[in-house]
């Protein structure tokens, strides 16, 4: 007698994953896996307090999170898997430390396979430069749309002669 397969049960992180596949996000990790030269991962993962930045230093206590395109992701209990492609967009991104949202943090960019730090940190970046570099500044940020920073120089013109 065969016994009863039952189906995972799909987690919130599941969805949120799913729908940003193909897109630039940014994910907290507490590892990774350095994608290498050849475009291969050893699946050897490191921890992100034990990694080395370019100035030397070390992260310790810092949130570390992944910048780049969501190429896929695969998830055990308790462990979420993302593979961070390069970002199409690098040019003006961040890599290091920086000043994040009213605190420290390092912002590393793709290639990578990242272990996503719980609670899972999952989030779509926005495309223009402006927001992207508004987002890294403010907490919880609206997102502009290109067209109305243009608009509001065009009233500004307008009554300023």
């Amino acid at each position: 007698m065969a016994p009863d397969l039952t189906a995972r049960h799909e987690w919130g992180i599941d969805r949120i994953l799913a729908e940003l596949i193909g897109e630039e996000v940014r994910v907290a990790a507490k590892s990774f896996s350095p994608t290498q030269w050849t475009g291969e991962s050893r699946f050897d993962f490191v921890a992100v307090r034990s990694l080395y930045l370019p100035d030397n230093s070390q992260p310790t206590s810092l949130p570390v999170f992944f910048e780049g395109r969501l190429e896929c992701f695969a998830r055990e209990v308790g462990v979420v898997l993302a593979c961070i492609g390069a970002s199409r967009c690098a040019e003006g991104a961040v890599d290091g430390s920086i000043y994040f949202r009213g605190s420290t943090a390092v912002i590393l960019r793709g290639p990578a396979i990242v272990e996503l730090a719980s609670p899972f940190h999952v989030e779509r970046l926005p495309v223009d430069a402006d927001n992207y570099w508004r987002d890294i500044r403010m907490p919880s940020v609206q997102f502009e749309l290109p067209f109305s920073r243009v608009q509001s120089e065009r009233v500004d013109a307008n009554h300023n002669p």
